[in-house]
């Protein structure tokens, strides 16, 4: 990423385009936002629209970005970093918030996601989702905060015969490290509705599915998506590690971004809300396909074997129907870029 990531043409059209497609931006001028994991895929991008608006626009928004590793911080956001109204946040989120201030919006996004990481470190995967949850919730309920938005997944859904839907969840197996980053999720949204319940905190979750966007860690994220891309620019033939028959419903991340701050500014307290294209819902080897003839001239072909490290544990889980979006949808009236990936 460069040191000004606005001159990465991909990137500033992407922030125009959340932008134009935001309902009524001008609610975040001179607000103030708390984000967790400021430096992962999704909420890096959407740090980038916070520094977008006070760039371009002259939203005089204050960004408090908390994150565990300073050089990939000062990697992501660049010359930005720097800023008077960007203040970095080095801090595990399983400690007490660092800050003593009022901000209007917490987002907590920080949880490790990737499955490489379920059977090596289950504990450092549940405890951002229960621990980095409450003591986030404590510092909105002391400081009376705007909004609250938690990540959360639709790997709470577990194994389901039906469509996904908020008040539809299926069945999952805690003692399978393999669910540790699922079942730390539905514990993190029970979190949410009991601080709103009790506490009248506006605390909202959503339950994100496959994304992807220039953000992606094509280098050290083991999921099927970034290992197929970083197969692709280093013109090598893509790895098939199963019989590629799971199916995903994948969104491009100004969709998801436009859909997190339409949640986090007009979603209702205490409520779960899918995030998902299911105009785009692809199995895995449907996805490997797309991929790998993006540029005939390469002539990749798709190769499958086992994988063998040994840290890597998906979820034993299935879901095969597509997720139930029309909450978001109906409530919102989103309208979703149905672009080819």
């Amino acid at each position: 990423m460069p040191r000004n990531f606005l001159d990465n043409q991909v990137i500033k059209s992407d922030m125009a385009k959340i932008y134009h497609s935001f309902k009524n931006p001008e609610r975040l001028k001179d607000s103030s936002f708390y984000i967790t994991g400021a430096s992962g895929m999704l909420a890096s991008y959407l740090t980038y629209f916070l520094i977008y608006l006070n760039e371009c626009h002259n939203y005089n928004i204050k960004i408090f970005a908390n994150v565990r590793s300073k050089s990939k911080a000062l990697n992501r956001f660049g010359i930005y970093a720097e800023e008077k109204y960007f203040n970095l946040i080095l801090d595990d989120v399983n400690n007490k918030v660092a800050i003593n201030e009022q901000v209007d919006y917490i987002i907590h996004a920080a949880s490790p996601a990737s499955p490489q990481y379920y059977n090596q470190i289950p504990v450092e995967v549940i405890l951002p989702n229960i621990i980095g949850t409450y003591n986030l919730l404590e510092y909105a309920k002391n400081f009376h905060v705007k909004s609250f938005l938690f990540f959360s997944s639709g790997s709470v859904y577990g194994s389901i015969n039906s469509s996904a839907s908020e008040n539809n969840i299926g069945s999952m197996n805690f003692l399978d490290n393999g669910n540790s980053y699922g079942e730390s999720k539905r514990c993190g949204e029970a979190l949410c509705h009991a601080y709103f319940s009790e506490y009248n905190i506006p605390a909202k979750s959503i339950r994100i599915y496959h994304t992807y966007g220039p953000t992606m860690d094509i280098d050290g994220d083991k999921r099927a998506f970034s290992e197929f891309v970083r197969n692709v620019i280093n013109n090598e033939n893509i790895i098939m590690t199963s019989d590629g028959a799971a199916r995903r419903a994948f969104c491009y991340i100004t969709d998801a971004i436009n859909a997190m701050f339409l949640v986090l500014l007009d979603g209702q307290a205490g409520e779960s809300y899918n995030l998902a294209n299911i105009n785009q819902w692809l199995s895995i080897k449907e996805l490997a396909n797309i991929l790998a003839g993006l540029y005939p001239e390469k002539n990749l072909q798709v190769i499958y074997k086992s994988r063998n490290d040994k840290g890597y544990k998906l979820s034993p889980e299935r879901a095969d129907f597509p997720p139930d979006t029309h909450k978001i949808m109906e409530g919102f009236k989103l309208v979703v870029d149905s672009r080819k990936i």
